[in-house]
Protein backbone atom coordinates (compact mmCIF):
# COMPACT_ATOMS: atom_id res chain seq x y z
CA UNK A 1 0.00 0.00 0.00
CA UNK A 2 1.37 3.53 -0.98
CA UNK A 3 1.98 4.63 2.79
CA UNK A 4 2.20 8.51 1.76
CA UNK A 5 -0.09 9.42 -1.40
CA UNK A 6 1.96 12.25 -2.72
CA UNK A 7 3.52 14.08 -5.80
CA UNK A 8 5.91 12.23 -6.12
CA UNK A 9 4.70 8.28 -5.45
CA UNK A 10 2.27 9.13 -8.03
CA UNK A 11 4.74 10.08 -10.04
CA UNK A 12 6.51 6.74 -10.13
CA UNK A 13 3.27 4.93 -9.84
CA UNK A 14 2.13 6.77 -13.40
CA UNK A 15 5.47 5.94 -14.72
CA UNK A 16 4.81 1.87 -13.92
CA UNK A 17 4.89 0.28 -17.22
CA UNK A 18 3.87 -3.92 -18.13
CA UNK A 19 5.15 -5.57 -20.46
CA UNK A 20 2.54 -5.23 -22.46
CA UNK A 21 -0.29 -6.16 -19.75
CA UNK A 22 -3.19 -4.14 -19.29
CA UNK A 23 -3.10 -2.39 -15.77
CA UNK A 24 -6.43 -2.15 -13.95
CA UNK A 25 -7.63 0.51 -12.35
CA UNK A 26 -10.40 0.95 -10.17
CA UNK A 27 -11.53 3.85 -8.05
CA UNK A 28 -14.66 3.46 -5.46
CA UNK A 29 -16.61 5.24 -3.40
CA UNK A 30 -17.30 3.52 0.59
CA UNK A 31 -18.40 6.79 2.11
CA UNK A 32 -20.02 4.84 5.26
CA UNK A 33 -22.40 7.95 5.13
CA UNK A 34 -23.99 6.98 2.37
CA UNK A 35 -23.36 3.16 1.81
CA UNK A 36 -23.59 2.05 5.55
CA UNK A 37 -23.83 -1.29 4.15
CA UNK A 38 -20.76 -3.25 2.97
CA UNK A 39 -23.25 -5.15 0.53
CA UNK A 40 -23.83 -1.39 -0.81
CA UNK A 41 -20.57 -0.62 -2.19
CA UNK A 42 -19.81 -4.34 -3.35
CA UNK A 43 -22.87 -4.56 -5.98
CA UNK A 44 -20.97 -1.27 -7.59
CA UNK A 45 -17.34 -2.81 -7.58
CA UNK A 46 -18.97 -6.11 -8.97
CA UNK A 47 -19.79 -3.65 -11.85
CA UNK A 48 -16.81 -2.04 -12.32
CA UNK A 49 -15.22 -5.39 -12.53
CA UNK A 50 -17.63 -5.93 -14.62
CA UNK A 51 -16.46 -3.19 -16.98
CA UNK A 52 -12.75 -4.08 -16.64
CA UNK A 53 -13.98 -7.74 -18.18
CA UNK A 54 -15.92 -6.65 -20.92
CA UNK A 55 -13.11 -4.09 -21.83
CA UNK A 56 -10.72 -7.11 -21.41
CA UNK A 57 -12.37 -9.51 -24.46
CA UNK A 58 -11.13 -7.60 -27.21
CA UNK A 59 -7.80 -8.53 -25.84
CA UNK A 60 -5.55 -11.51 -26.19
CA UNK A 61 -5.86 -14.80 -23.98
CA UNK A 62 -3.33 -13.28 -21.18
CA UNK A 63 -4.45 -9.98 -20.85
CA UNK A 64 -7.72 -11.65 -20.45
CA UNK A 65 -6.57 -13.77 -17.71
CA UNK A 66 -4.39 -10.96 -16.06
CA UNK A 67 -7.39 -8.64 -15.87
CA UNK A 68 -9.92 -11.59 -14.44
CA UNK A 69 -7.10 -11.89 -11.54
CA UNK A 70 -7.29 -8.35 -11.20
CA UNK A 71 -10.75 -8.62 -10.51
CA UNK A 72 -10.76 -11.31 -8.08
CA UNK A 73 -8.78 -9.67 -6.24
CA UNK A 74 -9.58 -6.53 -5.68
CA UNK A 75 -13.44 -7.54 -5.07
CA UNK A 76 -11.38 -9.91 -2.56
CA UNK A 77 -9.82 -7.00 -1.05
CA UNK A 78 -13.08 -4.77 -0.99
CA UNK A 79 -15.30 -7.82 1.03
CA UNK A 80 -12.45 -7.79 3.48
CA UNK A 81 -12.56 -4.01 3.78
CA UNK A 82 -12.19 -2.20 7.01
CA UNK A 83 -13.28 1.24 6.19
CA UNK A 84 -12.48 2.93 9.57
CA UNK A 85 -12.39 6.76 9.01
CA UNK A 86 -11.85 6.39 4.70
CA UNK A 87 -14.28 6.96 2.75
CA UNK A 88 -12.65 6.47 -0.73
CA UNK A 89 -10.78 3.58 -2.11
CA UNK A 90 -8.34 3.14 -5.46
CA UNK A 91 -6.53 -0.40 -6.55
CA UNK A 92 -4.36 -0.58 -9.28
CA UNK A 93 -3.26 -4.03 -10.22
CA UNK A 94 -1.40 -5.98 -13.27
CA UNK A 95 -1.27 -9.80 -12.05
CA UNK A 96 1.04 -10.38 -15.70
CA UNK A 97 3.18 -7.75 -14.26
CA UNK A 98 2.83 -8.46 -10.40
CA UNK A 99 1.40 -4.89 -9.75
CA UNK A 100 -0.26 -4.11 -6.73
CA UNK A 101 -1.17 -0.87 -4.98
CA UNK A 102 -3.60 0.02 -2.74
CA UNK A 103 -4.58 3.52 -1.97
CA UNK A 104 -7.62 4.48 0.95
CA UNK A 105 -8.39 7.67 1.55
CA UNK A 106 -11.05 9.60 3.71
CA UNK A 107 -12.83 11.74 1.30
CA UNK A 108 -15.12 9.84 -1.51
CA UNK A 109 -13.56 8.83 -4.83
CA UNK A 110 -15.85 8.98 -7.99
CA UNK A 111 -16.63 5.30 -9.17
CA UNK A 112 -14.60 4.08 -12.06
CA UNK A 113 -12.49 1.82 -13.60
CA UNK A 114 -10.33 1.83 -16.60
CA UNK A 115 -8.16 -0.61 -18.35
CA UNK A 116 -4.51 0.95 -19.39
CA UNK A 117 -0.83 0.18 -20.36
CA UNK A 118 -0.20 1.98 -17.06
CA UNK A 119 -2.24 3.25 -13.80
CA UNK A 120 -4.83 5.73 -14.20
CA UNK A 121 -3.60 8.19 -11.40
CA UNK A 122 -5.48 11.21 -12.49
CA UNK A 123 -8.21 11.11 -10.00
CA UNK A 124 -5.33 10.62 -7.10
CA UNK A 125 -3.20 13.29 -8.47
CA UNK A 126 -6.41 16.06 -7.85
CA UNK A 127 -6.83 14.75 -4.97
CA UNK A 128 -3.37 15.51 -3.22
CA UNK A 129 -4.24 18.43 -5.26
CA UNK A 130 -6.84 19.68 -3.00
CA UNK A 131 -5.87 17.85 0.27
CA UNK A 132 -4.45 20.30 3.08
CA UNK A 133 -2.10 19.45 5.95
CA UNK A 134 -3.31 20.26 9.50
CA UNK A 135 -1.24 20.39 12.73
CA UNK A 136 -2.95 20.14 15.85
CA UNK A 137 -1.55 21.29 18.55
CA UNK A 138 -2.09 20.18 22.34
CA UNK A 139 -0.90 22.43 24.89
CA UNK A 140 -1.22 23.01 28.23
CA UNK A 141 0.83 24.60 31.69
CA UNK A 142 4.29 22.46 31.23
CA UNK A 143 3.45 20.15 28.43
CA UNK A 144 2.71 20.24 24.83
CA UNK A 145 2.01 17.52 22.10
CA UNK A 146 2.24 18.31 18.02
CA UNK A 147 -0.05 16.32 15.43
CA UNK A 148 0.54 16.27 11.68
CA UNK A 149 -2.12 14.91 10.03
CA UNK A 150 -2.64 14.78 5.98
CA UNK A 151 -4.75 12.16 3.38
CA UNK A 152 -6.08 10.81 6.43
CA UNK A 153 -2.95 9.81 8.22
CA UNK A 154 -1.97 11.60 11.58
CA UNK A 155 2.30 11.68 13.08
CA UNK A 156 2.79 12.66 16.14
CA UNK A 157 5.96 14.90 16.40
CA UNK A 158 8.41 15.14 19.17
CA UNK A 159 6.41 16.29 22.55
CA UNK A 160 7.71 19.14 24.87
CA UNK A 161 7.74 19.33 29.24
CA UNK A 162 8.96 22.30 30.48
CA UNK A 163 9.70 22.29 34.14
CA UNK A 164 6.92 24.53 35.96
CA UNK A 165 6.56 24.85 39.45
CA UNK A 166 3.29 23.47 41.62
CA UNK A 167 1.14 25.71 43.38
CA UNK A 168 2.34 27.47 46.22
CA UNK A 169 -0.52 27.16 49.19
CA UNK A 170 1.15 29.89 51.32
CA UNK A 171 -0.72 33.02 51.84
CA UNK A 172 0.13 37.08 51.73
CA UNK A 173 2.81 38.71 49.95
CA UNK A 174 4.87 35.28 49.27
CA UNK A 175 1.93 34.01 48.11
CA UNK A 176 1.18 36.50 45.13
CA UNK A 177 5.25 36.53 44.82
CA UNK A 178 5.18 32.95 44.18
CA UNK A 179 2.41 32.97 41.86
CA UNK A 180 4.10 35.42 39.56
CA UNK A 181 7.04 33.23 39.37
CA UNK A 182 4.72 30.01 37.91
CA UNK A 183 3.11 32.48 35.43
CA UNK A 184 6.38 33.88 34.68
CA UNK A 185 7.06 29.96 33.93
CA UNK A 186 4.05 29.50 32.27
CA UNK A 187 4.63 32.28 29.53
CA UNK A 188 8.13 31.04 29.07
CA UNK A 189 7.12 27.85 28.18
CA UNK A 190 4.37 28.98 25.99
CA UNK A 191 7.10 30.82 24.36
CA UNK A 192 9.26 27.53 23.83
CA UNK A 193 6.12 25.46 22.67
CA UNK A 194 5.32 28.75 20.08
CA UNK A 195 8.96 29.02 18.87
CA UNK A 196 9.49 24.99 18.64
CA UNK A 197 6.22 25.26 16.43
CA UNK A 198 7.46 27.65 14.33
CA UNK A 199 10.17 25.77 13.33
CA UNK A 200 8.47 22.84 12.52
CA UNK A 201 6.58 25.52 10.30
CA UNK A 202 9.51 26.27 8.94
CA UNK A 203 10.74 22.63 8.14
CA UNK A 204 7.98 20.74 6.96
CA UNK A 205 5.22 23.38 6.22
CA UNK A 206 1.60 23.36 7.14
CA UNK A 207 -1.27 24.84 5.54
CA UNK A 208 -3.92 24.92 8.64
CA UNK A 209 -3.55 24.96 12.66
CA UNK A 210 -6.08 23.98 15.19
CA UNK A 211 -5.17 24.58 18.74
CA UNK A 212 -6.15 22.22 21.34
CA UNK A 213 -5.73 22.66 25.32
CA UNK A 214 -7.81 23.95 28.73
CA UNK A 215 -10.24 27.24 27.75
CA UNK A 216 -7.96 29.59 29.94
CA UNK A 217 -4.61 28.34 27.99
CA UNK A 218 -5.39 28.14 24.77
CA UNK A 219 -6.22 31.86 24.26
CA UNK A 220 -2.93 32.92 25.92
CA UNK A 221 -1.09 30.62 23.65
CA UNK A 222 -2.12 31.83 20.64
CA UNK A 223 -1.44 34.97 21.83
CA UNK A 224 2.66 33.61 21.81
CA UNK A 225 2.32 32.79 17.92
CA UNK A 226 4.28 34.35 14.97
CA UNK A 227 2.32 35.70 12.73
CA UNK A 228 2.71 33.15 9.96
CA UNK A 229 1.09 31.12 12.37
CA UNK A 230 -1.90 33.12 13.49
CA UNK A 231 -2.78 33.10 10.20
CA UNK A 232 -3.13 29.48 9.89
CA UNK A 233 -5.42 28.59 13.27
CA UNK A 234 -8.70 27.41 11.85
CA UNK A 235 -10.38 26.21 14.95
CA UNK A 236 -9.67 26.09 18.88
CA UNK A 237 -10.85 23.26 20.86
CA UNK A 238 -10.56 21.28 23.62
CA UNK A 239 -8.19 18.04 23.88
CA UNK A 240 -6.88 16.14 26.84
CA UNK A 241 -3.06 16.03 26.84
CA UNK A 242 -3.68 11.91 26.63
CA UNK A 243 -5.88 11.84 23.82
CA UNK A 244 -4.66 9.32 21.25
CA UNK A 245 -3.84 9.90 17.67
CA UNK A 246 -7.44 8.47 16.87
CA UNK A 247 -8.92 10.73 18.93
CA UNK A 248 -6.83 13.98 17.04
CA UNK A 249 -7.40 12.86 13.75
CA UNK A 250 -10.98 12.44 14.16
CA UNK A 251 -11.10 15.91 15.55
CA UNK A 252 -8.78 17.08 12.76
CA UNK A 253 -11.04 15.55 9.86
CA UNK A 254 -14.38 17.33 11.40
CA UNK A 255 -12.15 20.59 11.26
CA UNK A 256 -11.09 19.49 8.01
CA UNK A 257 -14.63 19.27 6.37
CA UNK A 258 -15.52 22.56 7.68
CA UNK A 259 -12.50 24.58 6.09
CA UNK A 260 -12.88 22.42 3.22
CA UNK A 261 -16.82 23.25 2.54
CA UNK A 262 -15.86 27.23 3.42
CA UNK A 263 -13.25 27.00 1.27
CA UNK A 264 -15.43 25.55 -1.86
CA UNK A 265 -18.39 28.67 -1.08
CA UNK A 266 -15.54 31.05 -1.63
CA UNK A 267 -14.33 29.38 -5.29
CA UNK A 268 -17.26 29.31 -6.16
CA UNK A 269 -18.60 32.67 -5.27
CA UNK A 270 -16.12 34.32 -6.34
CA UNK A 271 -15.75 32.37 -9.85
CA UNK A 272 -19.34 33.49 -10.01
CA UNK A 273 -18.34 36.98 -9.49
CA UNK A 274 -15.70 37.07 -11.56
CA UNK A 275 -18.02 35.51 -14.41
CA UNK A 276 -20.59 37.92 -14.11
CA UNK A 277 -18.50 40.81 -13.91
CA UNK A 278 -16.72 39.55 -17.49
CA UNK A 279 -13.25 39.40 -15.65
CA UNK A 280 -11.37 36.54 -15.42
CA UNK A 281 -14.12 33.81 -14.42
CA UNK A 282 -15.98 31.57 -16.99
CA UNK A 283 -18.63 29.24 -15.99
CA UNK A 284 -19.72 26.34 -18.47
CA UNK A 285 -17.77 23.54 -20.00
CA UNK A 286 -17.30 24.66 -23.52
CA UNK A 287 -15.86 27.69 -22.33
CA UNK A 288 -13.50 26.75 -19.76
CA UNK A 289 -12.32 23.93 -22.34
CA UNK A 290 -11.40 26.52 -24.38
CA UNK A 291 -9.69 28.64 -21.20
CA UNK A 292 -7.65 25.22 -20.90
CA UNK A 293 -7.04 24.73 -24.58
CA UNK A 294 -5.12 28.33 -23.93
CA UNK A 295 -3.45 27.61 -21.00
CA UNK A 296 -5.07 30.54 -18.92
CA UNK A 297 -6.98 28.41 -16.05
CA UNK A 298 -5.16 29.05 -12.68
CA UNK A 299 -8.14 27.26 -10.92
CA UNK A 300 -10.24 24.74 -12.60
CA UNK A 301 -13.71 23.94 -10.32
CA UNK A 302 -15.42 20.78 -11.30
CA UNK A 303 -18.08 19.10 -9.36
CA UNK A 304 -17.85 15.65 -7.79
CA UNK A 305 -18.92 13.06 -9.55
CA UNK A 306 -19.56 14.66 -13.01
CA UNK A 307 -18.92 12.37 -15.97
CA UNK A 308 -19.87 13.69 -19.64
CA UNK A 309 -18.53 12.21 -22.91
CA UNK A 310 -16.13 14.63 -24.85
CA UNK A 311 -13.80 14.54 -27.45
CA UNK A 312 -10.33 14.93 -27.94
CA UNK A 313 -8.03 16.14 -30.85
CA UNK A 314 -5.87 13.09 -31.98
CA UNK A 315 -2.48 15.83 -32.81
CA UNK A 316 -2.76 18.52 -30.57
CA UNK A 317 -4.86 17.62 -27.70
CA UNK A 318 -7.43 20.00 -27.90
CA UNK A 319 -10.40 19.48 -25.64
CA UNK A 320 -14.07 19.67 -26.51
CA UNK A 321 -17.82 18.82 -25.91
CA UNK A 322 -18.55 18.24 -29.88
CA UNK A 323 -17.06 18.06 -33.32
CA UNK A 324 -15.40 16.19 -36.05
CA UNK A 325 -12.08 18.33 -36.50
CA UNK A 326 -9.82 20.22 -34.32
CA UNK A 327 -10.66 24.09 -34.41
CA UNK A 328 -6.77 24.48 -33.61
CA UNK A 329 -4.91 22.46 -35.89
CA UNK A 330 -7.85 20.34 -38.70
CA UNK A 331 -6.65 17.33 -36.93
CA UNK A 332 -9.88 14.43 -36.00
CA UNK A 333 -11.48 14.61 -32.71
CA UNK A 334 -11.58 11.53 -31.23
CA UNK A 335 -14.39 10.33 -28.30
CA UNK A 336 -13.23 10.39 -24.52
CA UNK A 337 -14.82 8.37 -22.51
CA UNK A 338 -15.01 11.42 -19.54
CA UNK A 339 -14.13 14.52 -20.56
CA UNK A 340 -14.49 16.40 -16.99
CA UNK A 341 -11.69 14.05 -16.17
CA UNK A 342 -9.41 14.74 -19.48
CA UNK A 343 -10.14 18.66 -17.71
CA UNK A 344 -8.40 17.72 -14.86
CA UNK A 345 -5.58 15.87 -16.44
CA UNK A 346 -4.74 18.70 -18.59
CA UNK A 347 -4.77 21.30 -15.60
CA UNK A 348 -2.94 19.41 -14.05
CA UNK A 349 -0.03 19.23 -16.81
CA UNK A 350 -0.42 23.02 -16.87
CA UNK A 351 0.12 23.35 -13.43
CA UNK A 352 -3.11 24.83 -12.57
CA UNK A 353 -5.12 24.46 -9.21
CA UNK A 354 -7.74 22.08 -9.31
CA UNK A 355 -10.82 22.60 -6.67
CA UNK A 356 -12.67 19.16 -6.41
CA UNK A 357 -16.44 20.26 -5.50
CA UNK A 358 -17.87 17.73 -2.66
CA UNK A 359 -21.03 19.62 -2.19
CA UNK A 360 -23.83 18.57 -4.20
CA UNK A 361 -25.79 21.83 -5.06
CA UNK A 362 -25.03 25.95 -4.50
CA UNK A 363 -27.53 25.83 -1.80
CA UNK A 364 -30.18 27.19 -4.29
CA UNK A 365 -31.22 24.01 -5.53
CA UNK A 366 -29.08 24.28 -8.30
CA UNK A 367 -26.87 21.80 -9.58
CA UNK A 368 -23.09 22.88 -10.09
CA UNK A 369 -21.40 23.56 -13.32
CA UNK A 370 -17.34 23.16 -14.18
CA UNK A 371 -16.02 26.97 -14.08
CA UNK A 372 -12.62 28.27 -13.97
CA UNK A 373 -10.78 31.08 -12.78
CA UNK A 374 -8.41 32.80 -15.07
CA UNK A 375 -5.12 33.60 -15.26
CA UNK A 376 -5.42 36.33 -18.06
Amino acid sequence: MLQEVDRESLRKLAEWRSNGTPVSSLYLDVDGRKYPRKQDYMIRAEQLCDHLRSQAEALDRDSKLSVGKDCQRMLEFLQNLERGPNRGVALFSCSGSELWEQVLAPRPMRDRAALDEHPNVIPLEALVETYERFCTVIVDREKARFFLARMGRIAEQTGVLDDVPGQHDQGGWSQGRYQRHIEDHVGRHLKHVADLLLALFKHGGFDHLILAGPEEIVPEFERSLHDYLKRRVVARTTLSMQANAAEVLERSLAVEEQVEAERERQTLEHVRAEAAAGRQGVIGLDRVLGALNDWRVETLVVPFGLSLAGKRCRECGRLATHGTHCATCGGTLEPVPDIAESAVAAALRQGSRVEILSMITNGNGQEQEVGALLRF
